[in-house]
Order: structure tokens, then C-alpha cells, then sequence
């Protein structure tokens, strides 16, 4: 059964109205943990300070002991100095990653909440066009991407430019010259890793679409392995896989290659840069170098800017080295975006099936021919009503006439005709999971609309929560009164589970009238002011079908019922029966 809500996909979008980027996607997120994040960024700028302070006590301790040949018991004070800074920074460095993590789980949970939001609120028909296996890789795979991005290139970002000014802040004290070669070097690190990254972003998208490609592939082969085995298309379906994966090996060798070529060009003008300053201090302190403020520098300032000057290009070797995760969410996240908002935009019509009070309908243009007018049978007049108007429904060409209904409440409405006739697209159309061709369709009913299918879906697990499902709000007293009342609960109190019975995969260990039961338990414990039936009899046996007549009867209490189905005893049970006659296609 599938309950459509009367909320909107709009309220579900992460974002604004308007299709994002990736980058505002992502950005969209950050703002739901900017406190955490912040406290990451605050942690890891402490911890730099302490840094700081660890290799200035350090330098000290060893100038007393090789300059002023100090015994090392002297220098106890700087010593805890030394070992506070080390313990410190530890302390420091858990907490930025514990709030960075945390961030980065709630916020990826946020997103696969949206992403079930968003499914849930898509047409059936749209879901079937992906593949299960696109859609599981997207969930799992692509949403854990984006942990780099949030966990460590966001909160690096901040200390690439925090971290580096503290250090060039104590060496600019010691010496300005140094902290000006470290400044001017400083600005090729991001500019090569940007130009590099660029590349990345690129490669990463294609790999994202390639790995989401090969799930899908891999998944339809072997849900349908014994099809293959049968018409012996192993061979062909063994050299398809190994084409897909040698493909989706190539692209993920590419993105490889890309990453060690940034991290050689960086670590290439990493030590470029530290071995000039290296020289620039090993000159000037053996007098070589006189210029300047060559003349001031002692094994002290010497030795602290030479231990300071890589820890100066740390933070944004680190950010180098966490912008390919930022490469890989962006990838991911483009290509969510594109799946949650085509998702979007073929669902709209979902919210304009929905109505209060009769005031909001969807309006097309519209013909006339073919009536059903309930006027003569209307037993409850000031009740709610289901009313279309010139109605016609298809593809790119109409199934069927226009049709005009007048339906009240505690009605059961079948639909029949011959295969190919417009009947599941006019369910479809009804329940709000395709736009009609013409015509308007309104009701005045408050609630939600269930829809039934004639496969219906059951998970793998026990019966109560296959029931607790879609009836979250029902308890075991009533559940098990709902199968009692289908003459299930006899039958699953053989195996003396009862509501425990674990059911297996696609309903493995039930039968299809059972199944079938199962489904309609769920309507009867949370039943909609409007229920959609397809085919809800079809290859059932005689006692199964009874027992399904007999909940309609108890359904159509208070509600209206639509059924698609060719069953003679539902026909002589419904209050109206329409007949959808094969018309000529032509387009509206």
C-alpha cells in the first residue's frame, strides 16, 4: 500500500525553489551545523597556539643545554611547559575531531532522510525508470563521500588561513624577512591545488556516475540470474561486467592519478620553500649573509623558524590534501541535486491532486463526451465528493474519453476494460503519480489516498513491522484484530509467532492470497478517505477472495473505493462500473 500525504515536495527540498549547484547543496547543510563546525575550527586554532608555545620552550630548553651548558634539571619549569603544550594539543586535536565527525553524521543523515523524504513523495513510476542498485549506491555510497568534505576540508579551510597567520605572526617577531619568504611562498601551495583540483571535481562526477552505473548493472544481472542461466546468456552478461568494471577501473586510475600528481607539485614547492629559508638562516648565522636582519638571528630564532616553517606549510598541505574529498562531494552532490530535483519536478503533481475544501483543482483544457453523473444515486449529497471534469488521461496520446464523475463517499467504483485501455493509467492518474492530459480533477476530502497495488510490497522482516509500516500508530491489539477479521491470524498461529513471524525476502513464506491479506490489514488499520485497488482479486484462490469482498464492504464505509479490476462478483458489488471502451489515439 502506498500512502500519498497531503505535504508537498517542496517543504522536503534542502534548498530554495530554484534547481542548486552542488556547492549550495553542500553550503545549504553547513548551516544546520555551523556551531559544531566553528567549535572544530576553534579547537584546531587553540591547538596551534600550543604548538607554538610546545617549540618555543622546546628551543629554549635546548639552548641552555647546548649553549649555556645547562644541566637539564634545571629546566623542569620549561619542561612542564613542553609536556602541558603536548598534552594539550592531544586534548585539543579529539575535540576538533569529535565535533567535525559529529557534524559530518548528522548532516549526512539529514541528507538520507531528505533523499527517503524525497522517494517516498516520487511517483512509483518514476522510481521503476532507476535501477535499485543506482539508487542503494547513491544512498550509500555517494552520501558517504561527502563525510570528507564536512568532517575535514570545511573545518581545514579555516585553519589553512588561522594556523599559518599565528605561526607568521611569532616568526615575523623573530625575524620579518623569514616571515616574508614564507609569505610569498605561501600563495602557490592554494593556487596549484586549485588549478589541479579543478580536474579532480571533473573526474570525481564522471566516477560517481560510472560507480552508481555499475551498481545498477550488477544488481538487475543478478536479481535475474536465473533468467540469464536459462536462455544461456552467461558469457554475455560475464563480458558486460567485466567491460563495465574495466571502464569504472579506468576512470577511479585517472582520479588516482590526478591526486598524486597534486600532492608531488605540492610537496615539490613545500621544500623548495623550506630549503631556501633553511639556506637563508645556515648563511646568515655563519656571517656569510650581513644584510638585512641577517645580523640578528641566533641559534635560537634560527632554530625555532626552521622547526616553525614546515608546520607553517602543514595546515595547507592538509587542506591540499582533503580538497580531493571536496572534489568527490562536489561530484556526488551534483549528481544527487540532478536526482532529487528531476525526482521533484516529476512529482509536482502530487500537490496539485491535493484540495481543502474543494477550493484547489487542476485545471487543462477539456473536451466533452462520456458521463457518470452519481446525481440519481446520491445518498450522501452533502458529503465529501471526488469530481472529474472532462478528464482524460495518457501518455503523449489519450487512453481514454473524457470522463466526468460525481463520486460521494461510502461508494465503490470499479473500472474494467480491455487490456491496454487506460485502467492503471487512470489509477495512476487518480492517485496523483501522472498528470492528466486535459480535464480537472478535484475533491473536498481531508486526508491522505491509499493505493494498493495488485503486487504489493512486503519487506523482509516480521509481520509487525511490515504492518507498523504504513499503520505506525496501530498497536498489537489492533493489529492482531485486523487479521483476525481476514483469517490470517489462524494461519500464523501455526507457527506460534504470530505477529513475530519473520517473512522473508519479496514475501517469501507466504502465499499470494496471504500477502495479499497482509496488504489490506494494512488499509484496514490506517484507512484513507480515498482508496485505489489494482486488480486486488487477480490469481487469488475462492477463500481468499471472500475474504478480500468482505473487507471492501467493510472499507466502503465513510469512503470511496476505485477498483480496476474484471471480476464479475466486484462489478455486481459496485455502486458504479465504468467500462473504459478502446478509443482511436489521436493527440489532444
Amino acid at each position: 500500500m502506498t500512502v500519498i500525504n497531503k505535504q508537498g515536495i517542496d517543504s522536503q527540498q534542502p534548498v530554495g525553489k530554484s534547481k542548486p549547484t552542488g556547492r549550495e547543496f553542500l553550503n545549504q547543510y553547513v548551516k544546520q551545523e555551523k556551531v559544531a563546525l566553528r567549535s572544530a575550527v576553534i579547537a584546531g586554532s587553540f591547538s596551534t597556539l600550543l604548538l607554538i608555545c610546545q617549540w618555543l620552550a622546546f628551543v629554549y630548553i635546548a639552548q641552555a643545554i647546548i649553549i649555556a651548558h645547562e644541566p637539564i634539571l634545571n629546566q623542569t619549569r620549561l619542561l612542564l611547559v613542553l609536556l602541558g603544550c603536548i598534552i594539550g594539543r592531544t586534548f585539543l586535536t579529539r575535540i576538533q575531531t569529535h565535533f567535525s565527525q559529529q557534524a559530518s553524521l548528522n548532516i549526512r543523515n539529514s541528507i538520507r532522510k531528505t533523499m527517503l523524504s524525497h522517494w517516498r513523495m516520487s511517483s512509483p513510476m518514476r522510481l521503476t525508470n532507476t535501477s535499485t542498485g543506482a539508487f542503494a549506491s547513491q544512498f550509500v555510497e555517494e552520501v558517504e563521500s561527502m563525510d570528507g568534505y564536512f568532517s575535514n576540508y570545511w573545518p581545514q579551510q579555516a585553519l589553512a588561513i588561522i594556523s599559518p597567520l599565528l605561526i607568521l605572526c611569532a616568526v615575523g617577531y623573530l625575524n620579518w624577512l623569514s616571515a616574508l619568504l614564507l609569505l610569498i611562498s605561501a600563495p602557490l601551495i592554494p593556487l596549484f591545488m586549485i588549478l589541479v583540483g579543478m580536474g579532480a571535481e571533473a573526474l570525481n562526477q564522471k566516477y560517481s556516475t560510472l560507480r552508481q552505473r555499475l551498481a545498477g548493472h550488477f544488481l538487475d544481472r543478478v536479481a535475474h540470474l536465473s533468467t540469464v542461466l536459462q536462455l544461456g546468456g552467461k558469457d554475455e552478461v560475464f563480458a558486460e561486467v567485466e567491460s563495465n568494471s574495466e571502464r569504472y577501473r579506468s576512470v577511479v586510475m585517472k582520479t588516482l592519478k590526478v591526486a598524486f600528481l597534486s600532492s608531488t607539485v605540492l610537496e615539490f614547492f613545500t621544500s623548495i620553500a623550506i630549503a631556501m629559508l633553511a639556506i637563508f638562516i645556515g648563511f646568515s648565522l655563519y656571517g656569510a649573509i650581513t644584510w638585512g636582519p641577517a645580523e640578528s638571528l641566533t641559534l635560537f630564532s634560527g632554530l625555532t623558524i626552521l622547526i616553525l616553517a614546515p608546520e607553517f606549510f602543514q595546515p595547507l598541505r592538509n587542506l591540499s590534501q582533503f580538497y580531493h574529498d571536496r572534489a568527490s562531494a562536489l561530484g556526488a552532490a551534483n549528481n544527487l541535486v540532478e536526482s532529487l530535483f528531476d525526482t521533484a519536478d516529476n512529482t509536482h503533481n502530487l500537490n496539485q491532486y491535493e484540495s481543502s475544501h474543494g477550493d484547489k483543482q487542476t485545471s487543462l483544457d477539456s473536451s466533452s463526451n462520456n458521463n457518470l453523473d452519481s446525481s440519481s444515486n446520491n445518498s450522501c449529497a452533502n458529503a465529501s465528493r471526488l469530481v472529474l471534469s472532462q478528464l482524460v488521461v495518457g501518455f503523449d496520446l489519450p487512453l481514454t474519453s473524457p470522463l466526468t464523475w460525481d463520486i460521494p463517499t461510502s461508494n465503490l467504483v470499479v473500472i474494467s476494460g480491455d487490456s491496454g485501455s487506460g485502467k492503471t493509467t487512470l489509477l495512476n492518474t487518480l492517485a496523483g503519480f501522472m498528470p492528466a492530459l486535459s480535464g480537472s480533477m478535484t475533491h473536498s476530502i481531508k486526508g491522505s489516498i491509499a493505493y494498493l497495488p495488485q503486487k504489493p510490497w512486503i519487506k523482509n522482516n516480521t509481520i509487525y513491522e511490515n504492518l507498523k509500516a504504513l499503520a505506525p500508530n496501530a498497536t498489537r491489539a489492533e493489529m492482531t484484530a485486523a487479521l483476525d477479521q481476514l483469517s490470517l491470524l489462524d494461519e500464523l498461529a501455526a507457527n506460534r509467532l504470530g505477529l513475530d513471524t519473520l517473512i522473508g525476502e519479496h514475501g517469501k513464506g507466504l502465499s499470494g492470497g496471504q500477502m495479499q491479506r497482509m496488504a489490506f490489514a494494512r488499509v484496514l488499520l490506517n484507512p484513507t478517505p480515498i482508496i485505489i485497488f489494482d486488480e486486488p482479486t487477480a490469481q487469488l484462490d475462492l477463500h481468499s477472495k471472500a475474504l478480500i469482498y468482505n473487507a471492501l464492504k467493510i472499507l466502503k464505509d465513510k469512503r470511496i473505493l476505485i477498483i480496476a479490476s474484471h471480476d464479475p462478483l466486484l462489478i455486481e458489488q459496485s455502486d458504479f462500473h465504468i467500462k473504459l471502451g478502446d478509443i482511436k489515439p489521436s493527440k489532444v
